[in-house]
């Protein structure tokens, strides 16, 4: 089943997995992307450490695209940012606040030259 979604993510099926705090860690977000949906690390829970574990052991365990769930009202928000673009994680879901500040560390879509 090919759409929009299926095409932006590059998934197989158009449906995404929630980050729901403690329980979308790397195995889920992983079995998920697996299974050919979007898989979600929710990042709510981790301490910044945490998070770069998750996101390294997902990388690992799959090579289909998967991202991270940020509530942008999370103390250490900007450390956390960094760590997703120095991981690599092209995609990235924001809840719980303004997400301006994601701005900030995400580069111009190909499709906005």
């Amino acid at each position: 089943m090919q759409n929009r979604i299926t095409e932006l993510f590059g998934i197989q099926y158009p449906i995404i997995q929630a980050g729901m705090v403690w329980n979308s860690g790397w195995k889920l977000a992983s079995a998920s992307s697996n299974a050919g949906i979007l898989g979600l690390i929710g990042a709510g829970s981790m301490y910044p450490d945490v998070l770069r574990t998750h996101i390294q052991k997902c990388k690992l365990a799959t090579n289909k695209p998967f991202g991270v769930n940020v509530p942008m009202l999370y103390p250490n928000i900007e450390e956390i940012m960094q760590i997703i673009v120095d991981e690599g994680v092209k995609i990235v879901f924001t809840s719980a606040g303004n997400p301006t500040i994601c701005l900030l560390y995400t580069s111009p879509s190909p499709r906005d030259s």
